[in-house]
């Protein structure tokens, strides 16, 4: 049992990191922590390994992104979704894909609007993760109706969800603050040179790279996140940038204080790092995405997940000067919760995921990293296969695409539902009960990543519970 002594000092660790900004610097006896985890590590990798995780925020309609085209799910399909316009696709619109292992009497195609996955599915680069969702062990409709089987907290509200994801529980939803790129980075960062460059995000501070001694550096196509106050001059006056700086570098004897000013001036001289090693977009450094056409207003538009992967590939190019081997990457990509005209706006989303995906691949492909960055997709939920006007409601499971050359690609990995209403995974109106958990998705590509077995269950407290073996087979 943690004693009271024990209690504060952790308490005092996570509210010293809320306050540092930027979220990457640590104190001296945080790094020496690091220290010590990295006399347990077994070997250190010599090669480079990169996760992207593209958060689709909002829960992303995964019933009209891999469909089933088979006379029957098909027909099913098209009935469920007669009463919304452009929700109730032509097969003839839609993009097929020849799985390597066949599902008996099962044919599959992608949305129209996914050309670009198409084209990685069909090099083998692309796999699809059927029926994924937050779980704590796996469940039956008998189950989940009867209320007999533990559930994750608070499902179909966005907010919980978000966090059941990237939490390394779905157990605790919102109450669980350490995410499971964070707790992979605790693991595996010490093998990095500066371990700061660990964890980095284009959106934000996120849950998913929330750790105990790693922490998130966050980034935008202009550079690392400055501290405010000291990268302009504070109130239009150098005067007042001077002052803070001075006051931020001085000698303080409280202890918070002391702390939260090695956390700055670490935040400052990592976005010097970071701002002197990263790569430049454009003519010389890593190639401007295109744009894509925007199939509402039919003009070309530039990419806004274009450009956060073009920032994630900047970062990746300085790898050698910024010293790491093993990093991990969160992206997003908003607006996909479509209560209202969805078919417009799923095919704009869709259109730049697809193209957001190619375009990133082939970057890694052309830095020689082809086989070493996987880039895979997580959304709050799936939804509903009903419509509600012309949109649909938030559901549970769905299906994702993992990207990149160590990827088993050209197949369909986990348990694609039977479609219809009242089916075996229906708790109502098409909400599917997830039939591969979070866990075994990421603990497939922990895996990779280089966590060990036991690593694996350490970060996934739930990994146990989905059977002996609960990897996936996606991974090489």
């Amino acid at each position: 049992m943690m004693n009271k002594h024990e209690l504060s000092r952790r308490q005092f660790l996570r509210t010293a990191s809320m306050a540092s900004m930027a979220g990457l610097s640590v104190s001296p006896f945080l790094i020496e922590l690091n220290s010590v985890a990295a006399m347990a590590q077994q070997s250190s990798p010599t090669d480079y390994r990169a996760l992207v995780c593209i958060f689709l925020q909002g829960g992303n309609d995964g019933h009209g992104t891999v469909i089933a085209t088979d006379p029957d799910s098909f027909s099913a399909f098209t009935t469920a979704r007669s009463g919304a316009p452009g929700l109730a696709y032509s097969q003839s619109d839609l993009l097929p894909i020849v799985l390597k292992t066949p599902q008996t009497g099962r044919t599959f195609a992608l949305n129209p609007y996914l050309t670009g996955v198409q084209n990685l599915f069909n090099a083998g680069r692309a796999a699809v993760i059927a029926n994924t969702g937050t779980l704590i062990e796996p469940v039956s409709k008998t189950q989940v109706v009867a209320g007999s089987a533990p559930l994750p907290a608070s499902l179909y509200s966005h907010f919980d969800q978000t966090a059941a994801w990237q939490a390394i529980s779905a157990t605790g939803g919102s109450a669980v603050h350490t995410g499971w790129g964070g707790a992979m980075a605790d693991l595996i960062a010490s093998s990095n040179a500066s371990p700061a460059f660990t964890c980095i995000s284009t959106a934000g501070v996120a849950l998913f790279l929330s750790g105990i001694t790693s922490y998130q550096l966050n980034v935008t196509p202009a550079g690392p996140v400055p501290i405010a106050g000291l990268a302009q001059p504070l109130f239009g006056q150098q005067a007042g940038s001077n002052a803070l700086a001075s006051i931020l570098s001085a000698d303080e004897t409280n202890l918070f204080a002391k702390e939260y000013g090695v956390m700055i001036n670490r935040s400052i001289a990592a976005q010097a790092s970071l701002s002197s090693s990263m790569l430049p977009a454009g003519a010389g450094g890593v190639p401007n995405p295109p744009q894509y056409l925007d199939p509402i207003t039919n003009v070309l538009t530039n990419n806004g997940l274009a450009a956060s992967l073009q920032t994630v590939a900047r970062v990746i190019g300085g790898r050698s000067g910024l010293g790491v081997s093993r990093q991990i990457f969160y992206v997003e990509l908003d607006g996909f919760d479509m209560h209202e005209n969805q078919a417009p706006q799923h095919a704009r989303l869709l259109t730049q995921l697809g193209q957001a995906l190619e375009y990133f691949d082939g970057l890694m492909i052309a830095a020689g990293l082809g086989n070493q960055v996987t880039t895979f997709t997580t959304s709050d939920f799936g939804r509903t296969l009903t419509a509600n006007s012309n949109g649909t409601d938030h559901g549970w499971g769905s299906h994702h695409f993992v990207v990149g050359g160590a990827v088993n690609g050209q197949d369909m990995y986990g348990q694609y539902p039977v479609i219809g209403s009242n089916q075996a995974n229906d708790t109502g109106a098409g909400r599917l009960i997830p039939t591969t958990g979070v866990e075994q998705y990421a603990g497939t590509l922990a895996r990779w990543f280089g966590l060990s077995d036991g690593q694996v269950k350490e970060v996934f407290p739930n990994f146990i519970n989905f059977g002996s073996n609960a990897y996936m087979g996606f991974m090489s």
